[in-house]
């Protein structure tokens, strides 16, 4: 077999091992945002046929009807619809949303679609993928802001992407708000660093205190690795605001009459 040098090493290797691209790898030929890349390219072939192992591949064997594959420059990949359903019942809820939430942002597929695709489905984990069809939205700017998200769903907490909250300054949009109360920020070094950036940072989220949020920032490396953390710190948060709100209309509740 010849192929162009130009030719990806994803698809190198999908047509080495006469394979398809499957879960992450596939996310990624679709062009949707993944939280972690894998460390080798995952590949799926029909069952009954016999692949060779081919170094930097993980394989798995699965059902594969046509309807489920589409063409992906020279070689065949899962389809947008059946990528998004293998990831989530496959990987962590975090890594799943990350994957569902880019295909509904970027269009590649609807939630009727979705919810659609499901009901054919046929696979393990099926519980795990209802989950993230449930909590999935196309709002999510990113990856990044889904795996904030999806911490902050484990916890118990649910928070809504990409709320615009009103201050004397104007409006501000923040990545995940709860009743414009409790604001939940991803922040990027990349989008924030630099002294202009964080004068306008410093603005912003005085603004947002100002006008009653309280607001958490969470770093990359927190999403990437301290979601269970994070999980602990918003819950926290949320539980303190809660018992402050009550005491406070306890306390209102018991002032005299004028």
């Amino acid at each position: 077999m010849y192929a162009l040098s130009a030719l990806g090493e994803a698809e190198r290797l999908a047509l080495t091992g006469r394979a398809v691209l499957f879960g992450r790898s596939a996310a990624l030929a679709h062009g949707l945002g993944v939280l972690h890349r894998p460390e080798s390219v995952e590949l799926a072939v029909p069952r009954g046929r016999r692949t060779r192992k081919v170094p930097g591949t993980v394989v798995a064997t699965r059902l594969l009807p046509a309807a489920d594959l589409v063409a992906n420059g020279a070689v065949q990949a899962t389809s947008v619809a059946r990528t998004v359903l293998d990831c989530a019942a496959a990987l962590p809820f975090a890594e799943g949303l990350a994957i569902a939430d880019s295909a509904l942002r970027l269009g590649k597929v609807s939630p009727d679609q979705l919810v659609e695709a499901a009901g054919r489905w046929v696979g393990r984990n099926r519980r795990a993928q209802q989950r993230v069809l449930q909590a999935m939205d196309g709002r999510a700017s990113n990856a990044f802001e889904s795996g904030l998200r999806a911490a902050c769903l484990e916890a118990g907490v649910v928070m809504e992407p990409q709320v615009w909250i009103p201050t004397a300054r104007g409006d501000y949009r923040v990545d995940l708000a709860k009743q414009w109360v409790l604001v939940a920020e991803a922040d990027s070094f990349e989008w924030h660093g630099g002294r202009d950036a964080l004068h306008r940072d410093c603005t912003r989220y005085n603004e947002l205190v100002r006008a009653g949020c309280t607001v958490l920032r969470f770093s990359w490396e927190h999403v990437m690795f301290e979601r269970a953390w994070i999980g602990e710190v918003v819950s926290d948060v949320e539980r303190r605001l809660k018992l402050h709100n009550s005491e406070r209309e306890r306390g209102e509740g018991l002032r005299p009459a004028a």
